[in-house]
């Protein structure tokens, strides 16, 4: 085997595994909901009062998400790669019962040329997200009463 053919697998081997895995995140084409979540480097003061919490995204794109997670003044990074779902590593929204039981989330990603099709995504019991494009909802307040 020449070198360049060497070099060449050793760069499209691992570019084609990371392919097939952010392609079962955003399709589930495979019906594997194949994913690595994790947290990195544990807890650490996040200088917040004790009694806040909430879960910020760093980066949330269908295949990948990074979420700063705080609870009682401290904070954790948590990663996703693959089926990403919304993040429910929170002991605080634990703590209130948040994530058990026919709980789901719709959100709407991004318009689409014409305004009406959009890209959403939903999840049922914070497993991983679905995607489709569907027609845009759109709700109008309710009229104010006449005086």
């Amino acid at each position: 085997m020449s070198w360049w053919f060497r070099v060449a697998l050793a760069i499209l081997v691992p570019l084609a595994g990371i392919a097939l895995l952010a392609s079962a995140g955003v399709t589930n084409a495979y019906g594997s909901g194949v994913h690595v979540q994790t947290n990195l480097a544990g807890w650490f003061p996040d200088g917040a009062q004790r009694e806040t919490f909430w879960d910020s995204p760093v980066v949330d794109v269908p295949s990948l998400s990074l979420f700063a997670v705080h609870c009682h003044g401290q904070m954790r990074l948590d990663f996703q790669l693959g089926a990403t779902g919304p993040f429910h590593n929170n002991p605080c929204y634990a703590a209130m019962g948040e994530y058990s039981g026919g709980s789901g989330a719709t959100e709407l990603l991004m318009m689409l040329p014409g305004g009406t099709q959009a890209i959403y995504r939903d999840s049922v019991d914070y497993g991983p997200w679905t995607y489709s494009i569907r027609s845009v909802t759109y709700y109008s307040s309710p009229q104010a009463a006449p005086h």
